[in-house]
């Protein structure tokens, strides 16, 4: 975590500046501003104190800028305080602390993959130590100077349960440098650390929604101290992929966030209703039984360890699904896309859309799917539909893909069954509310890892949007020049957006705004193209059966 020590690099020029006269060669006096890093590694005033960062390859960086107090103890399940102000420079050059999550670290590790297994699409391991002190953001820059750059502010994946803003996938150098923006990643509270549903009075009202608060408090972190990074305040896109697909969508109907963000992008994560109170209560109850506390006993529940909160809510999760936002709370008054996109956010133009496999990167590891046989293929299937649908789906898939085999029908129907289908259902109620623009794409590139088997999986489309094929060759095979080509291309598209409030620019292909009449779409692929309602069969058979998301016990993946 930041330190509030002189950097390793410099120190002694640096002491020498103190003693002249302060540390005026490098900061400046006027609002805060910070000189440009020439004479040395950047440092830059905020509102709670000053940090200091690093040059890399050109680009300012800084790690582990803490934007909130510590969250354990008595502010557990309580909304966020800003981070007290500290004196002297805080070196901010590694990232903070993630959020608790995983396995409660008094378990045994589990047992290495056997022999032969396939290996993980996805490396987002956290190297960091968890803790509750993980109110902390990372930063960015081109250059420490008075030009206002939209900022991209990344709200990372992993459900609502694990994750932080450190993968090297999300790495904000690349963007910073190409694209002229200002990047930021942050780290905030998640499972039942953030998502905790304890009723609906006192000060504990919120405690179901305390995650996302946090991401609220680092936007007016934002707000308050971009503009002292060259930044524009009036000018920040949210976006965010799969757990923070939901997150940066269910943002558009939380009240507290309103007026923080101007635009949002949601990748493969379209929240159209939040948690029910009586399904988030019952998760609670089982929580207290598994600690042994009474409900209403806040005390006990602040002083349990982070251990025994890890596996008590890993038990109380079995039957009602992860800890995630609560409807009907006072930050989350309703549902954010259900019946309709919200009001609140009516002038707020999105960008969302989905991979065309997402289901592989959960399921192709299965040896059972990669050998699944006709009467596994029906089972999984029927599964995912109402009763007696199955067959007739899989008959589709076979009819319009008579190339596809039984893993690759099973990918395609279970992430057009959740992923695809809730994207589109999105998209139509923001353009038919008629006030800001959506625009909607498909992610197809097909990945050669593996020989190709897992098709386009979920999250390969990051290393696309960040420009980081060489840090995510473990899903996206080695870079290409087509590949790269694509990543030139949708990194333009989001910083342009984030710029515009408008993804199109000059020299690609037109991308036209969304409607619910032709559903036109981008195809995002080695080339992309644009398409009217691309797979509009299976669409529409999916829809027939209603969102998933009906379901108060959502199924993630089979």
């Amino acid at each position: 975590m930041s330190r509030l020590i002189l950097p390793r690099f410099n120190r002694r020029a640096v002491l020498q500046t103190v003693m002249v006269g302060g540390l005026a060669a490098c900061v400046t006096t006027k609002a805060g501003k910070a000189g440009d890093g020439a004479s040395g590694p950047p440092i830059v005033e905020t509102s709670a104190g000053k940090v200091w960062g690093v040059v890399d390859h050109g680009v300012h960086a800084f790690k582990g800028i803490p934007y909130g107090a510590p969250t354990g103890g008595k502010a557990r399940f309580l909304p966020p305080k800003a981070v007290a102000p500290w004196a002297g420079i805080k070196e901010t050059v590694a990232y903070g602390h993630p959020s608790p999550q995983g396995r409660p670290s008094n378990l045994p590790a589990p047992p290495p993959p056997a022999p032969g297994a396939p290996r993980s699409l996805i490396s987002m391991a956290q190297t960091e130590t968890a803790s509750e002190d993980c109110l902390a953001l990372n930063l960015w820059t081109p250059a420490i100077d008075a030009r206002k750059r939209p900022v991209m502010f990344w709200i990372h994946g992993g459900g609502f349960s694990t994750g932080s803003g450190a993968s090297p996938w999300y790495d904000g150098v690349n963007l910073a440098a190409k694209q002229d923006v200002v990047v930021v990643t942050i780290n905030h509270r998640l499972n039942v650390f953030g998502y905790l549903y304890l009723g609906d009075e006192g000060e504990y009202a919120d405690s179901a929604n305390a995650g996302m608060l946090d991401i609220v408090l680092a936007l007016k972190w934002v707000k308050a101290n971009i503009d002292n990074f060259g930044g524009d305040p009036s000018r920040v896109m949210i976006f965010g992929e799969s757990g923070g697909g939901r997150k940066t969508s269910s943002m558009m109907g939380l009240t507290p966030a309103q007026g923080l963000f101007q635009r949002c992008v949601a990748e493969s994560g379209c929240q159209l209703r939040l948690e029910s109170k009586a399904v988030a209560m019952e998760r609670t109850e089982k929580l207290l039984k598994g600690l042994g506390l009474a409900k209403g006993d806040y005390a006990g529940l602040q002083s349990a360890s982070v251990d025994a909160l890890l596996a008590a809510g890993a038990a109380a999760q079995v039957g009602t699904g992860q800890f995630r936002p609560v409807a009907g709370t006072p930050s989350g008054p309703a549902h954010p896309f259900d019946p309709a996109a919200p009001v609140m956010s009516a002038n707020v133009p999105m960008i969302v859309g989905s991979n065309r496999t997402e289901a592989s990167v959960f399921l192709g590891a299965d040896p059972k799917v990669i050998q699944l046989d006709e009467a596994g293929l029906q089972g999984r299937v029927q599964a995912l539909t109402p009763p007696g649908e199955g067959p007739g789906v899989i008959a589709m898939y076979r009819r319009l893909c008579p190339q596809s085999g039984n893993s690759e029908i099973l990918y395609m129907a279970t992430t057009d069954r959740g992923y695809f289908l809730d994207t589109t259902i999105l998209a139509g109620r923001k353009a038919d509310q008629g006030r800001a623009p959506v625009w909607s794409y498909s992610f197809y590139r097909h990945t050669p890892v593996e020989g190709g088997r897992y098709f386009t999986p979920h999250a390969s489309e990051i290393p696309f949007v960040f420009d980081n094929l060489a840090k995510a060759t473990a899903i996206g095979g080695e870079p290409t020049p087509a590949a790269q080509k694509l990543a030139d291309e949708m990194s333009a598209a989001w910083a342009n957006f984030a710029r515009l409030g408008d993804p199109n620019r000059a020299g690609v292909t037109p991308w036209p705004k969304y409607n619910s009449a032709t559903c036109p779409t981008m195809i995002w692929d080695e080339p992309s193209r644009v398409e009217n309602d691309p797979r509009g069969v299976q669409r529409k058979k999916m829809l027939s059966f209603g969102s998933q998301q009906y379901d108060e016990r959502e199924p993630g993946p089979t």
